[in-house]
């Protein structure tokens, strides 16, 4: 993988496709109508947000190296029994799984720009009753030896109590340009 530079303008499209998406999503008439309810503080709104979100970040990863397989999201709650991470119902963030054939210094580096940029991109979407940390990005990376020995966040993809939402796959792309 090459020098990759995150610039504002591909996370502000992103945020624009999740917006979209979340508008549909919410049945409402357009993507200013959804960026106001979730400044509302319209949880469920905002949480199509976060998925949408989740699909465009995992197809920009799986985009930008081709070691990433899949992309999961995933409630942190869920996973740990806890069930106020954040002192407030909703403030969950944007969990990823990002499973990979191999860990890389280059993907660390890039998640922990996307981080940053997400965060930075996403302030403005604060509700009051939001403390700032939903949409704050945690992304995790699973290779694929912890996948198949179930460790660490691998174990987490093949659970039988808590199974995440797989948000993108490296088939998802070959089906896309097969059909096309």
């Amino acid at each position: 993988m090459g020098t990759v530079t995150i610039d504002a303008t591909s996370i502000q499209n992103m945020i624009e496709s999740a917006l979209g998406f979340c508008a549909r999503l919410s049945r409402v008439d357009s993507r200013e109508e959804a960026l106001e309810a979730i400044r509302d503080g319209d949880c469920c709104v905002c949480g199509y947000l976060r998925y949408g979100l989740s699909k465009e970040l995992g197809e920009y990863l799986g985009g930008i190296d081709v070691s990433v397989r899949a992309v999961y999201a995933y409630e942190p709650e869920h996973c740990t029994g806890v069930t106020d991470l954040a002192g407030a119902e909703g403030e969950r963030g944007i969990n990823l799984v990002v499973c990979v054939d191999r860990r890389s210094a280059a993907l660390t580096s890039i998640l922990a720009s996307l981080e940053d940029a997400v965060t930075q991109a996403t302030s403005a979407f604060v509700c009051p009753e939001g403390n700032g940390t939903c949409y704050m990005l945690d992304v995790k990376v699973a290779d694929k030896h912890e996948v198949d020995t179930r460790r660490g966040y691998g174990a987490l993809l093949s659970s039988i109590h808590v199974k995440p939402l797989k948000v993108w796959t490296r088939e998802d792309q070959q089906g896309s340009a097969a059909a096309g």
